[in-house]
């Protein structure tokens, strides 16, 4: 009650201050998954140092490069400050190729959303730069329709950003506001979102065929949780990683009892999902594992921060999240960390990289999270042009490989096949790099020349994976029209959080479904039937 309030007021107070000064929401996500590049020296024309931007409005760094200010969420803390072991390194070699500096500002991601709409009330401190995490929100309309961005489509019709050029255009389309670009988009795999097990642990409860259904998984999650899969004799296993502000893995187990993704069409129209029968049916299932102990009991207070240390700790037997970041993450940390397989003591822990379950899983959308450059931050075009050069040469070969890796021979190494090797005594959190890649859009997606990571067992079941879901991934048939909803737009934000509350507090037994459907009216009139009214009209206009 105290988040929906304090969301309400926030909104509120955007909303007054916009319509005060015609001045100037976010969902979690987890960190970026490596995409691949090469050793970051030099730019990818001429091979030296890369020429100055033009001038900028916070003046010059101490290194001589004209300076932006950059927010990001920060996903493990101390990214992106020069105090961070290695990072000054990584601060200089990506001033020496692009020619611009950053002052970095990264923000704890478990209350980034709260923290990106108070951003947008301080007009004296806003950054040039701001990273948007999920899909554009009605917040950021209502500002971008009073000003707040600037229009970035004469700066990349310009022809002088050939990276950010590559972007789809049904993209841009999407972080189109009044015919003005205000947005460049991260772009994602869509068959990132999946399934992922202790495969050891199910060895060892008998389980020898990977589930395939709702059910299948339900009993596996059973055995993780009361038949002692560590084989340690004591009673400290659940099955299904959770957390509370993040929901994502529910909606993506949703999709498993096919009502969909968010939105769905029935009987001709678009409604949401909750307004289904497969959608209570899923709700019964979430709410079945919680009530047995599969989830453990005090999820709604874990954080984000949090999310898939339990599993990696051995305290959790399986995961739903990007596979990539969730399943991969947890194996390799099982090798570094000397986790060995409870079956078999020679040999590390493993897991098993499912994908999709009954045929479903949710689409990671072409694109999650965007970067919008705000009149209040960056003053001038020139400083535009700063924030987009950084942008655009971050998607560089080499620039990945700065993100992803850090840098060669201190971080990683090449091997014979091409692929970076990270350098095994270090741990992910403690990379010098780790959150730059929150300020890579990765366009285009496939770079040609770009290097990926060892060809290793969780690398390459990691892909193998995320192409199984992406042939079956379900999309959400609404979101390109819920973005042009005037309701949505004012409403979105609390109309999302009335329904995630209702469903949590279902799940552990605070309300009943009668309950749930007195906080599917309350939604209603919120706005959430105008937006349905609103969302059908375009969905039949074509």
């Amino acid at each position: 009650m105290k988040k929906a309030l304090s969301l309400i007021l926030a909104l509120a107070m955007v909303t007054s201050l916009l319509a005060a000064c015609g001045g100037s929401g976010t969902s979690s996500g987890g960190a970026a998954a490596p995409s691949g590049a090469s050793t970051p020296a030099s730019t990818p024309a001429e091979g030296g140092d890369a020429e100055q931007g033009p001038t900028s409005s916070l003046g010059m760094s101490d290194s001589g490069y004209p300076l932006i200010s950059f927010m990001v969420p920060s996903y493990f803390g101390g990214e992106l400050v020069d105090t961070r072991d290695g990072f000054p390194a990584i601060r200089e070699a990506y001033e020496k190729a692009i020619g611009v500096s950053v002052a970095w500002q990264p923000m704890a991601s478990d209350a980034y959303g709260d923290t990106f709409g108070l951003t947008l009330m301080d007009r004296a401190n806003m950054p040039m730069v701001l990273a948007a995490t999920g899909s554009i929100t009605g917040t950021v309309i209502q500002a971008a329709q009073q000003g707040a961005f600037w229009d970035l489509k004469p700066f990349l019709d310009s022809g002088d950003y050939p990276y950010l050029s590559q972007a789809p255009q049904d993209v841009y389309d999407i972080l189109t506001v009044n015919g003005q670009i205000i947005g460049i988009p991260k772009l994602r795999n869509t068959g990132r979102y999946g399934l992922s097990y202790r495969q050891d642990w199910a060895e060892a409860v008998g389980v020898t065929e990977t589930p395939d259904t709702p059910e299948e998984v339900y009993d596996l999650l059973d055995k993780f949780t009361h038949n002692d899969p560590d084989g340690n004799g004591k009673d400290d296993t659940y099955g299904l990683e959770a957390v509370g502000e993040y929901t994502g893995w529910m909606d993506i187990i949703l999709t498993w009892f096919g009502c969909g993704y968010g939105w769905v069409e029935k009987d001709g129209d678009l409604v949401p999902v909750f307004e289904t029968e497969e959608y209570k049916t899923a709700v019964d299932w979430l709410k079945k594992c919680y009530d047995e102990g599969i989830i453990r009991s005090d999820f709604i207070t874990v954080p984000t921060s949090e999310w898939g240390q339990k599993v990696q700790s051995g305290e959790a037997g399986a995961i739903v999240d990007c596979l990539d970041s969730a399943g991969r993450r947890a194996w390799l940390s099982f090798q570094q960390n000397d986790i060995k397989s409870v079956v078999n003591p020679d040999e590390y822990a493993s897991m098993n990289l499912v994908g999709p379950v009954g045929g479903h899983t949710a689409a990671v959308q072409v694109y999650n999270g965007y970067f919008l450059i705000t009149k209040d931050g960056a003053k001038t075009e020139d400083d535009v042009k700063n924030c987009l050069k950084f942008l655009d040469q971050m998607n560089s070969v080499e620039m990945r490989a700065l993100a992803d890796y850090g840098i060669e021979g201190v971080t990683y190494e090449i091997d014979e096949t091409g692929a970076a090797i990270m350098h095994e005594d270090l741990e992910q959190a403690s990379y010098p790099q780790q959150g730059l890649n929150q300020a890579v859009a990765y366009i285009p997606y496939n770079l040609e020349g770009a290097i990926g990571g060892a060809q290793t067992e969780p690398y390459v079941a990691c892909t193998e994976a995320m192409e199984r879901s992406a042939a079956v991934a379900v999309f959400n048939p609404a979101e390109a029209y819920l973005s042009m909803s005037e309701t949505n737009i004012n409403n979105g934000t609390i109309l999302t959080q009335t329904i995630n509350d209702a469903r949590t507090q279902y799940i552990t037994g605070a309300i009943d479904w009668d309950g749930f459907q007195k906080a599917v009216q309350t939604w209603e009139g919120q706005g959430g039937a105008a937006v349905k009214e609103e969302v059908n009209e375009l969905y039949h206009a074509g």
